[in-house]
């Protein structure tokens, strides 16, 4: 099953990588993997994370975000601008070890976070906390942190 849910992403994100506004990098922290962002123009963004969870319980961790962007959020003597996000979405959490062996934990995720670009280079970084409330197999509530950097195209 998670062979087919990777192949669908795949899919999914080769379908859209040849248009403009793209980014593809990485997230450190909970979880820790792939990250990749699509611009939508009006300051909206739709990103997602292939990842690995370094929480006990759970593996593959895959998430994917509607956002709210707000240019110039935090505009610091023009030494740097720090643009706001914050959003709603999804996480599918898969389940190795426990009492929920081999289940997938689903739920609502809701991250908040700050991004800045580079003037010079295509690279944007940014830093995220999100809070997820798990629904499937069991309700819980998960807080995340991470942060990454992704190169635009």
């Amino acid at each position: 099953m998670k062979a087919g849910i990777l192949l669908f992403i795949a899919l999914l994100f080769q379908q859209s990588v040849l248009a403009e506004g793209n980014q593809l990098g990485f997230i450190l922290g909970a979880p820790t993997g792939i990250s990749a962002k699509k611009e939508l123009g009006n300051d909206r963004a739709v990103d997602a994370a292939l990842a690995y969870s370094l929480r006990k319980e759970e593996s593959l961790v895959i998430h994917a975000n509607y956002l709210f962007e707000n240019q110039f959020a935090f505009h610091i003597q023009d030494l740097a601008t720090l643009n706001l996000y914050y959003g709603i979405g999804g996480r599918f959490a898969f389940i190795d070890e426990g009492k929920d062996k081999d289940k997938i934990a689903i739920g609502p995720r809701a991250p908040i976070g700050l991004t800045y670009d580079f003037a010079q280079v295509p690279v944007q970084t940014f830093v995220e906390l999100s809070a997820t409330l798990d629904l499937i197999p069991d309700t819980d509530v998960d807080f995340d942190a991470g942060i990454g950097a992704r190169i635009k195209f």
